[in-house]
């Protein structure tokens, strides 16, 4: 053991910088009106005093329920809220009451001991992965949630992916303690294992048997950092609102030598990766003991190493018994950080990529400083349209103060101007009016109608802004004239990082039910995809069909029923399909000549083309190159300006074609475009637009010519299925849906029956063999199966497939 070793040999280790945290006490509940009145953010906190989490977790790992505990306990609600009864505040589109789950997440801010906290509410279904991702991008903390009978499941792997990328603090909380099966020691193996997370487990039940724990053993816990005895008194009061600690001594017997070895076990672990707490063990005050080390030097050294991401403290609880909701949000204020904690939010320079927007990486990159002083810096992380107020987005606001009646720019609109009409602090769905929004916090904007997911808002005199105006060159303003109003102008001023959005996998065609109903099904649709930036929206010219596509069969069905049920709009889906990728088959060159007369103004441009298949291309990767060589003595001014911009529209003409290939009609990818030959006929015949145009079509030339291949999307699943339904499960997979079978495993969750235990089975199948599994598993197992997909990357096609795939999309091939 580290500490045992260090008293032996004096080791002393390197001392870090370190924050330190008092411990306030809990305040009375407090009505809602009056709770609603101490937390907007009209009063504004210390940012030390703030936090802005998320609960993150595998579906029906009760995220919702731990929730709506939190808001009961704070006092902001009267009543528990139920999943099953359809009643809880978060959760609150028909969809979501309906189906059980959550769809979309949904913030609310709230109190407790005296901290604000701003909680946001994430889906744990692998269709609704974009919810989580836009979350965690203006997130400063999580509560990861973990079934205690399953342990890390297929969707707990990905969420925490997610929070890694973007180096987010986690708290660990074992629910469903209470539940068949539940095995609390499988799951903190299982956060080490499948996690490669450091496990520091804060509390452990009193009763230590092996069976669940119900009536007296499901109210006592251990609190190992505290030394202490915590009561739920269920029985009593079952909201499990009245919680009693009680301090343990000797005499309490194995109790107090069951938390006495959990108390070790911390230190050690600790010690591990925290140098000054083993200053502090070895000190002279405590001199080696683990019971003697005080209680606010443990809680500093978790909170540190929270903080940093070397571990996360785990605690345990059951949320639909009312059982270890408090603890946790203790430990939210103890441990998690506050936005002056966490690292400062990198932005981009006006001058970088574009594409580079949405990566989370540091190259290139500058530090927007958190300072309530400052201009006002904000990042739109969310749209939501609402029927009477119109689209109200949700922003964090990273710097300055955002004032009501503000006027902002959307710099990554090309510096559109907007106006903030009015503030609104969310309650889930119920809206708050505030005066502004201070630095640091979540709130909501109304009166942005061109602001979308990923934009970053700027004050008007703030420095990158005006820097920008005064480089701006007249002759690079005459070049971009061609540009029609419909194009997307480049971003100005300082850009945060955006979001990262997968590419869809299904889509379905939807066809309005008469010409009168075409105006509500368009309006419906955009609302959607501004809300969604999962969705897409296109439009087949060869069927006239407009198509919608999303990330997976749910998503999509939640789609069809919002717009049929919710906003009664009159339209017909067609079937679901698989939305398939196209790629250049082999080498070829096209050249090509743009010579139009466009409002009666002659444009002309001519340059060659060349595409080839990436024989190396990564498989998860939506992947294409592009290079453009415009030659340097090309007619162009000294500055090098109007050169910049024909290779920006040739960029941008090959980029818009890629989004739709010549079989029929997919976006292209694993395709190298190499442009090559431009030609100049002069500042008034070769505009930007005749650049652009020219680019795309001998792009699609180019890809004709190359005998261009179909790729299907590979979806990795992963089936939970009772070992006497495992052959028929196996034998569906090899035969009509083409699997290949990666693992095939016991379960770590434990069963019942011991004569028909849990196999795992790990297959990487088509997708499009996986339309409508969930019925066909369903049959297969006696409803006793589950699975979770998740799509991988996008694979060769044989031959044979692809004939039939065309012949269906087409009629003939």
């Amino acid at each position: 053991m580290i500490l045992r070793g260090c008293l032996a040999a004096g080791k002393r280790l390197h001392t870090p910088v370190f924050l330190r945290t008092t411990r306030t006490s809990l305040g009375p509940v407090i009505s809602a009106q009056r709770h609603r009145a101490l937390f907007t953010t009209d009063a504004v906190d210390p940012l030390s005093r703030v936090r802005n989490i998320g609960i993150i977790a595998h579906i029906d790992a009760g995220k919702t329920t731990t929730t709506e505990r939190m808001l009961h306990y704070a006092g902001f609600t009267r009543s528990i809220g139920d999943v099953d009864d359809g009643d809880t505040i978060m959760d609150y589109l028909p969809a979501e009451r309906e189906r059980g789950i959550t769809i979309q997440s949904a913030a609310i801010t709230f109190g407790w001991r005296d901290h604000q906290l701003h909680l946001i509410d994430t889906p744990g279904h692998v269709d609704f992965t974009v919810e989580v991702e836009r979350a965690m991008r203006v997130l400063d903390g999580a509560v990861t949630i973990i079934d205690a009978v399953s342990g890390v499941q297929a969707q707990t792997k990905t969420v925490w992916t997610q929070a890694s990328r973007y180096q987010i603090p986690r708290i660990i909380f074992v629910n469903k303690m209470d539940r068949d099966g539940a095995n609390w020691r499988k799951s903190v193996r299982d956060i080490e294992a499948k996690l490669s997370a450091r496990p520091l487990v804060l509390m452990i039940p009193e009763y230590t048997g092996g069976e669940r724990l119900e009536g007296g053993t499901l109210e006592s816990w251990l609190d190992v950092v505290g030394m202490e005895r915590v009561v739920f008194d269920i029985r009593k009061d079952s909201t499990g609102a009245t919680v009693r600690r009680e301090k343990l001594v000797a005499g309490n017997g194995p109790s107090f030598q069951a938390a006495a070895d959990a108390r070790e076990q911390l230190v050690e672990a600790l010690a591990e990766i925290d140098q000054h707490i083993v200053d502090v063990f070895l000190g002279d005050d405590v001199d080696g003991d683990h019971l003697r080390l005080p209680t606010a030097e443990l809680r500093a050294a978790i909170r540190r190493t929270t903080l940093s991401s070397q571990a996360s403290p785990v605690l345990l609880g059951a949320s639909f018994r009312n059982i270890g909701v408090q603890p946790l949000l203790d430990a939210i204020i103890d441990y998690l950080p506050a936005p002056t904690d966490r690292p400062l939010p990198l932005a981009l320079s006006p001058a970088s990529s574009p594409d580079r927007l949405s990566k989370a990486d540091s190259k290139d990159s500058m530090q927007a400083y958190l300072d309530p002083s400052e201009k006002l810096v904000a990042f739109a992380f969310k749209v939501i349209v609402d029927q009477q107020r119109g689209p109200m987005v949700f922003v964090r606001v990273y710097s300055g103060t955002l004032d009501s009646r503000m006027t902002l720019v959307n710099g990554t609109r090309g510096g559109v101007k907007e106006r903030a009409t009015k503030l609104l602090q969310m309650y889930a769905d119920t809206p708050e009016d505030i005066s502004s929004i201070a630095c640091g916090h979540i709130g909501v904007v109304l009166g942005l109608k061109q602001t979308k997911t990923g934009d970053t808002l700027l004050h008007p005199q703030h420095s990158s802004l005006s820097k920008l105006s005064k480089s701006g060159s007249k002759k690079h303003s005459k070049m971009m004239a061609g540009v029609s109003d419909t194009t997307e102008q480049p971003a100005i001023g300082l850009q945060l990082h955006g979001i990262d959005v997968p590419p869809p996998v299904f889509f379905c065609a939807v066809e309005a039910d008469s010409p009168q109903d075409v105006r509500p099904l368009n309006e419906a649709l955009a609302n959607m995809t501004l809300e969604d930036p999962s969705l897409h929206i296109s439009h087949d010219e060869e069927t006239g069909q407009t198509l919608l596509s999303g990330m997976g069969e749910l998503h999509l069905e939640v789609v069809r029923d919002r717009m049929l049920k919710d906003m009664k709009i009159n339209a017909s889906f067609g079937q679901m399909r698989v939305s398939y990728r196209e790629m250049a088959g082999q080498e070829a060159s096209a050249e090509f000549v743009y010579a139009k007369d466009i409002a009666n103004k002659a444009v002309k441009a001519a340059m060659r083309v060349t595409v080839s298949p990436i024989a190396d291309a990564d498989a998860c990767a939506d992947s294409n190159s592009v290079d453009v060589d415009v030659p340097e003595s090309l007619g162009m001014d000294e500055s090098g300006s109007q050169r910049e911009a024909v290779l920006v529209a040739i960029t941008e003409g090959i980029r818009s074609a890629l989004y739709r290939g010549t079989l029929l009609g997919f976006p292209v990818t694993h395709t190298a475009i190499r442009v090559t030959d431009v030609q100049y006929f002069g500042e008034d015949l070769s505009t930007t637009a005749a650049y652009r145009a020219c680019a795309s079509q001998a792009f699609f030339q180019a890809l004709k010519l190359s005998n261009p291949v179909l790729l299907e999307p590979i979806a990795k699943t992963t089936i939970l299925c009772p070992e006497s339904h495992i052959g028929s499960v196996l034998s569906d997979l090899n035969g009509a849906r083409k699997g290949r079978v990666l693992s095939l495993d016991d379960s770590d969750a434990e069963c019942l029956d011991s004569t028909n235990a849990t196999k795992v089975l790990v297959a990487e199948v088509p997708l499009s063999t996986m339309v409508g599994y969930s019925s066909s598993l369903r049959s297969l197992t006696a409803g006793s199966a589950t699975f979770t997909m998740e799509v991988i990357g996008f694979g060769p096609m044989a031959a044979q497939q692809q004939q039939l795939v065309l012949k269906e999309s087409l009629g003939y091939y």
